[in-house]
Formats: C-alpha cells, sequence, structure tokens
C-alpha cells in the first residue's frame, strides 16, 4: 500500500488512528498502520491494536446462526416463533410470520424503535435486566413501544435494525443452549486462534484495545468497555451487544474474511458449508430506488456493485469509529478508524472510507 497516498487521506480527513489491510485468499499481502490507538496514553496504532469494529460484528452473529442452519438445528426460512418459544408478530399485520432470513436482511419489520426511553434504543445502554419477550410483545411492558414495528409487512422492506441483530443473537442461545458470547468463542474464534470476543472481558490483550473519539473527544477505551460489559442474563435474553460489539484487530478480522472468501474453509478446517457461503452472497433484497449504501443485501451482507467488481462485506459506526470489511473471490479490504473529522460520501459511508476503499482497490488490481 503506497504509505504517502493513504497518509494523505489520513492526514486532510484528521484520522486519530488507522489499521488497514489488503489480502487474498491466503494471506495478508499489505497493511497500513497510522496514528494513535490512544491520544491521552500517547500509545501507536501498531498490528495487533483491537478495535471494537461496531456492524461489521452483524457478519459474525450471522456466520454463528449459519452454522446453526449446516447443522440442521435451524431453519432461516422458518418463524423466529419456533426457536423463541413464544408467539412474535408484527401487531400491524399479525398473520404474517417473521423468518431469520428477515433479521438477515433487515426485512423483518422490526426496526430499533427510535425512543430514548422505550424499545431497543431505550435500552440498549443501560445495565439493567430487560426480557426479550416483553419487549416485542407485551403492551403493558414498561419499556414496550409500537414503534418497534414498521407499519409494513415483514420481508417488504428494508429498514436498518441492530435489534434484529440482537434477536438473532438470542435464537442462537436458544438453539445452542450456550450463551452466544460462548458459543461463537468456541466455534469460530477460539478455531481460528483469534484474540477476539464480543465481551471486552474476554480480549487476552486487553492493553491493545483502541479508544475511540468523536471529534476528538474520548468516547470509550479499555476501562469504560470492561465497566460497561453486560451481565449474563437468562439464555435468550442477551440481545443487546452482538450487533456491534465484536473486539477483533485488522489482522484477525482478515482470518475470517479469508474464511468467507475460502467459501467456508480457513486453513482446511471447514466453518460453513460452501453453499451456505453462495447463499449469504446471493441477493435476498434489493431496492427500486436506490439511495445511498444500502441498494441490495445477502444474508447479512450488505452488496455492492458501486466500485467495480462486486464486493460482499459490512460497515461499521459507533462512538467515533468507522470500518469496513469487503471481500470478493479475489481481494479482501479491512478498514479500521477509531476517529477522524468524518464527513459524508453518501448516506452510509464517509469521505474517508470511500477514498481508503477505492485506493486499496486500485492497489490490488495492480499488484
Amino acid at each position: 500500500m503506497k504509505k504517502e497516498i493513504y497518509n494523505s487521506i489520513a492526514n486532510n480527513d484528521q484520522a486519530i488512528g488507522i489499521s488497514a489491510l489488503i489480502c487474498d485468499k491466503k494471506q495478508i499481502i499489505d497493511t497500513y498502520y497510522f496514528g494513535k490507538r490512544s491520544l491521552e496514553e500517547n500509545l501507536e496504532t501498531t498490528p495487533d491494536t483491537i478495535y471494537r469494529i461496531a456492524s461489521i460484528s452483524k457478519v459474525v452473529v450471522a456466520i454463528g446462526a449459519l452454522m446453526l442452519y449446516d447443522e440442521g438445528r435451524l431453519d432461516i426460512y422458518q418463524d423466529i416463533s419456533n426457536y423463541l418459544g413464544y408467539k412474535v408478530r408484527n401487531p400491524y399485520f399479525p398473520d404474517d410470520i417473521i423468518t431469520i432470513e428477515m433479521l438477515m436482511t433487515q426485512t423483518s419489520s422490526i426496526n430499533d424503535g427510535a425512543d430514548h426511553k422505550l424499545g431497543y434504543d431505550g435500552v440498549n445502554g443501560p445495565r439493567f435486566y430487560v426480557e426479550l419477550k416483553r419487549l416485542l410483545t407485551d403492551p403493558t411492558y414498561e419499556y414496550y413501544t409500537s414503534k418497534t414495528f414498521l407499519k409494513m409487512h415483514p420481508g417488504s422492506t428494508f429498514c436498518y435494525s441492530n435489534f434484529g441483530c440482537g434477536i438473532l443473537a438470542c435464537i442462537i442461545e436458544k438453539v445452542s443452549g450456550m450463551y452466544f458470547t460462548d458459543f461463537i468463542k468456541e466455534r469460530l474464534l477460539d478455531p481460528l486462534h483469534l484474540d477476539a470476543g464480543f465481551r471486552s472481558d474476554d480480549i487476552k490483550k486487553i492493553d491493545k484495545i483502541a479508544s475511540l473519539y468523536d471529534e476528538n473527544i474520548l468516547q470509550r477505551d479499555a476501562n469504560m468497555f470492561l465497566k460497561n460489559v453486560f451481565p449474563r442474563y437468562p439464555l435468550g435474553d442477551n440481545f443487546r451487544g452482538p450487533a456491534g460489539g465484536l473486539f477483533i484487530s485488522a489482522q484477525d478480522l482478515s482470518k475470517i474474511t479469508r474464511m468467507l472468501m475460502n467459501k467456508g474453509v480457513y486453513e482446511g478446517k471447514r466453518y460453513l458449508k460452501e453453499e451456505t457461503i453462495l447463499n449469504m452472497e446471493k441477493i435476498h433484497w434489493k431496492t427500486l430506488y436506490p439511495d445511498g449504501l444500502y441498494t441490495q443485501k445477502g444474508l447479512q451482507l450488505l452488496i455492492l456493485d458501486d466500485y467495480g467488481p462486486r464486493l460482499y462485506g459490512h460497515t461499521g459506526s459507533a462512538y467515533g469509529l468507522k470500518s469496513f470489511m469487503f471481500f470478493n473471490d479475489e481481494y479482501g479490504y479491512i478498514f479500521l478508524c477509531n476517529g477522524s473529522n468524518f464527513k459524508m460520501a453518501r448516506d452510509g459511508f464517509t469521505i474517508i472510507q470511500e477514498s481508503f476503499l477505492k485506493q486499496m482497490l486500485k492497489d490490488s488490481n495492480n499488484a
């Protein structure tokens, strides 16, 4: 990667710290590290810097569910009620089922509630117990809001939903009999030998976690992440955290990327069936009215045709972090930034993200 070009992009947007890399199916082929992982402690960004990668995490939650799908333990086209153990319906359309596929394509009609006190948005931060069943089904519950549901038929309309991903993690708990955070470590993260996890207290090199900044103001550091780890609630009620909570370095994330690029296999071990990866990459939703980044989706994969050859992956945004992980059959591209003077290139994508992606695509094409 041409350091002077990337330095120019980073400096132009006043980036604090960046980890970026390009990989092919076999290995990392180029890397770029910039700036500080902590301004307060004056710590440099290094290859082992760990980030809370925000919504790229949703791809990893989907991988967990699809592992159970491959084993015949859940069916992504069936009613989520069958796995949660209680009936879930959009109250505006009580005869329509909501499927796991809809959760993965964000067409379930379940959204984040758009309320600072009620629904998913209202309870996502505080560390008190909230019962998922009542949040979804009980209008008398103190945290319930009808805003959780769109006035649209399930399966008909895309609506970005962190809550939907949290519900998917709860389904994994119900089916596996394990906490989602433990399941994904045992089945994916540990076999890949990653220092990664959805709980900051699972990270071995806790001192390598990058601090996150919004307009140069500290939003989260390692101590804050540790302080805000959710207690373990009953299985099926741990819906807060999975949608954006994976801690991982760019180098370790590239292993997951390469597993997907190799149609479910990494270093000789199969994690997902080839046909399952192909189903992830298939277009399951597409809008007739393109606007912004989300115009077509696979199973929890954003599908991009805007920058040349088709790309699959996801972006992330939280607490000042901006990120992306994209791949095709030839190359993977990872970008993690813990703070910058972010300006939007388009809905869902900042100028620095787009500039890095375009340059990385150019570099890989010239490799």
